[in-house]
């Protein structure tokens, strides 16, 4: 069904395309860096026929063709501009400069949806930076990867392409919204590395306090990603194909119908990936690739791993109206995702599997309203829901461990084989969200918002070889979040302040199978016992900005925030996380500050400095610990009682028109055990207590120049060449003062840099760019020394029509 809507979607795309290609005018309007200008105002002199840039600065006028037209382009903060077209001209790009008379502009009318938004954020009292998608778009990179690059983020993988991750900002656990829906409702494919950066306009990261209408339980901060959605007709499709088998597809596109206002929608994407990258034995650092020789385990130099295959696809439809008395928008959706992953390790290099994989199916209709001027004036209303149902089936169809050379360990033991393993999990999910914001004034000086979250999971576990315990019994997890947040502007807009209250609550029940059955499966004894837990807490934050001078200001907020744990956390995954029922929110009392600087100088140079700093006091924090199950390693999580997390960060960036660009930042942050005494009745100090939490970096940063030039090749082009280093300090994997330091393992220091070539052509119409990633072929490790892919390179082609 979903191949052949996108079929009919490309036709009538193009026959559009066709129908008006003779009479139209188009180009794009950017600023001296290159920056698309976002409601830049286009007008044919003389006539009464104008329009607004888009998003990307894009515009698009329709013309009689009898005459000569004459454009002007004003856009506020700009100088004017205007040009008489050629004879049969017919694209035409404009790129302004800065208008140095126009200090700052409170309020502008007839501002897009998007510019809206991006001035709100830049103008509110949280510390959120925003990364423009748009200028990766040739990249063959996932979300992951350019997410990593920002200062104060940590995401630590277990392997290549679909691998588990963690995601941290400032040392905390940190939530992942798509378009303000949480990532969690959208099935195991849609993870950050598996989003292709096509599908993406920004990334809105939110440090520290997190704005009341996310309805988030973070206590780091939030990650918002906000996809791709335009009011013209656009079409994007990439493919890429690189090292380790790896293949990614992506399109999005849109095509709204100019008098009915019936929009059509559309993303999706493929990955695939043998993953069969080199692992190395590094002795001194505890990494052991071994294989049997003689009856024992020998170190070998290297191996390639040989069950790692992955591969995801997702499509997404949704069918609506805009611009309509009753709505701004009304969508109606369907997203469909799977998966399949052979997992070749657990929680470590130790134990090498033959035949275990994962698959998902997932499926999930949506609902969505926006409105403005909703039933009074001045209230904006956004509502949401959604209902998600996925199969996932976990399987270990192998007789024996095997060994990194891919044979079979021979079973000397005189033990049975590894008995065969196949669960099932049917999990149902269903998601409400409303929010409301009301505006006081028309220059919205002070607001109110109101947002409600509540999100119910309900999974079945069956295990297809033990039947006797094939019950299905029922794990339920229902988390309710509400938030009333104030937001107010003094002294002219320089001074901008958020006060909120949050309320979270947590309900979990599950029942558990205690039945004890003898070798012909028959009762002995035990029962099914019901456990049910309600948790509810209140938080509170504040934040405020406040503009020194016209370049620079601080920004300082304060919080009481909680974490609530997820499904996997509490009951597992049935592979290779163990459940905790007794795991606990983390509690955070946090404190942020910074400063930043923006500035231009000589109408070609651009500086930006950031500085920030925080301090956390955490109860119960959530870390993950090896243990073992079978002769196994696996996860669980656990709660640390006390972590004292201090720390900063620094960024600076530097652009000269849109030839150079160069940008360096930097982290620290310290997690220490807090947690004074071992039990509160004996008043033992802990040994920990006062020294660095392990198996987490501290340290780590990022470097990015870039160099293009427009026209190299032919007119309309555009050549551009990235280099990015990334930089991590080596930590201990355990804790540092117990023992000897000789006989520490740790993860030691990287240093892996990567490359891009670009060539685009046709303005960005076409797009081909080649990429190598880790050029010195650094050994890499996050999760406890499982190696991450060594030297690779990649191709992509893109082909992106308006």
């Amino acid at each position: 069904m979903l191949k052949s809507t996108y079929i009919s979607f490309i036709s009538l795309f193009f026959v559009t395309s066709l129908a008006q290609a003779q009479t139209s005018l188009s180009g794009y309007v950017k600023d001296l860096f290159g920056k698309g200008v976002e409601g830049a105002t286009v007008t044919i002199v003389g006539t009464n026929l104008r329009t607004s840039t888009d998003v990307d600065g894009f515009y698009k006028l329709q013309t009689d063709g009898k005459q000569q037209p004459k454009l002007e382009v004003t856009s506020v903060g700009y100088v004017t501009q205007s040009t008489v077209l050629k004879s049969n001209e017919t694209y035409k790009d404009f790129q302004l400069k800065k208008d140095e008379r126009v200090l700052e502009v409170a309020n502008v009318k007839g501002q897009t949806d998007n510019q809206r938004r991006v001035n709100e954020i830049k103008r509110s009292g949280f510390n959120v930076s925003v990364i423009d998608m748009n200028r990766y778009a040739n990249q063959t990179a996932n979300i992951n990867q350019i997410l990593r690059t920002a200062p104060g983020v940590t995401i630590r993988e277990d392997g290549g392409v679909g691998s588990n991750f963690v995601f941290r900002i400032n040392g905390l656990a940190a939530k992942i919204y798509i378009d303000g829906v949480p990532m969690d409702d959208f099935g195991p494919a849609m993870s950050l590395n598996n989003i292709p950066v096509n599908l993406v306009d920004r990334v809105e990261i939110y440090k520290g306090v997190v704005p009341a209408f996310l309805g988030s339980d973070a206590l780091g901060g939030a990650v918002n990603i906000i996809t791709k959605q335009r009011n013209r007709h656009f079409l994007d499709l990439s493919y890429s194909y690189g090292s380790f088998n790896t293949h990614q597809a992506s399109l999005v596109g849109m095509y709204t119908n100019p008098k009915s206002k019936l929009s059509v929608r559309t993303n999706a994407f493929y990955n695939y990936s043998d993953n069969d990258y080199n692992m190395y034995t590094e002795e001194k650092y505890g990494v052991l690739v071994q294989k049997v020789v003689n009856n024992k385990f020998v170190n070998i130099d290297k191996a390639r791993r040989f069950h790692d295959r992955y591969y995801s696809s997702m499509g997404q439809i949704e069918v609506g109206l805009r611009d309509k008395s009753w709505a701004d928008q009304f969508f109606v959706g369907l997203t469909y995702s799977g998966n399949n992953k052979q997992n070749q390790l657990g929680a470590t290099i130790n134990n090498p599997y033959g035949g275990n994989w994962t698959e998902s199916v997932y499926m999930m209709p949506t609902l969505s309203f926006k409105k403005q001027n909703f039933l009074v004036e001045r209230l904006y209303a956004d509502i949401y829901a959604n209902y998600g149902y996925n199969v996932t089936r976990n399987r270990d169809t192998a007789k024996y461990n095997y060994q990194w050379d891919g044979v079979p360990i021979t079973n000397t033991t005189g033990n049975a084989p590894n008995p065969e393993k196949y669960i099932k999990d049917n999990t149902s999910s269903v998601l409400g969200r409303i929010n409301l914001n009301y505006d006081f004034d028309e220059s919205r000086n002070q607001s109110l918002n109101l947002n409600y979250n509540i999100s119910t999971n309900d999974r079945q576990t069956y295990d297809k070889i033990l039947n006797h315990n094939t019950s299905g019994l029922p794990k339920n997890l229902v988390k309710h979040i509400a938030g009333l947040a104030w937001q107010s502007q003094w002294f002219d807009k320089r001074l901008v302040a958020n006060l909120a209250f949050k309320y979270y609550g947590i309900d979990t029940y599950q029942k558990i199978d205690e039945r004890e059955f003898d070798a012909n499966n028959q009762y002995l004894s035990g029962d099914i016992v019901t456990q049910t837990r309600y948790l509810g807490y209140k938080g509170y934050s504040a934040a405020a900005r406040y503009r020194i001078f016209k370049d620079g200001g601080v920004k300082f907020s304060a919080e009481r925030a909680y974490n609530l744990p997820e499904m996997t956390a509490i009951y597992g995954d049935n592979f290779n996380v163990l459940p905790n029922w007794d795991l606990k929110p983390e509690k955070s009392d946090n404190l942020n500050g910074g400063f930043y600087y923006n500035t231009f100088f000589n109408e070609n140079h651009f500086i930006n400095v950031d500085l920030s700093g925080f301090y956390r006091l955490a109860k119960d924090y959530q870390n993950t610990r090896i243990v073992s199950d079978n002769g196994q390693d696996k996860f669980q999580y656990y709660n640390i009682p006390g972590v004292k997390i201090y720390g900063g960060s620094f960024e600076a960036r530097y652009g000269y028109k849109d030839i150079i660009t160069a940008a360096i930042n930097g982290s620290y942050d310290r997690a220490i055990d807090n947690q004074k005494y071992t039990d509160e009745t004996n008043q033992q100090v802990s040994l920990t207590y006062g020294y660095q939490i392990p198996n987490r970096p501290w340290v780590y940063g990022n470097l990015d120049l870039g160099f293009a030039q427009n026209d190299w090749f032919s007119k309309g082009s555009r050549t551009q060449i990235n280099w990015t280093t990334l930089y991590t300090k080596w930590f201990y994997l355990s804790d540092s003062h117990l023992g000897s330091l000789a006989s520490k393992n740790y993860i030691p220091t990287q240093l892996v840099h990567n490359l891009l070539v670009s060539y685009s052509w046709n303005r960005n119409r076409y797009n081909i760019s080649g990429e190598a990633r880790n050029i010195f072929d650094e050994r890499s490790y996050d999760n406890f020394r499982l190696q991450k892919p060594g030297r690779a390179f990649y191709v992509k082609f893109r082909v992106s029509l308006l």
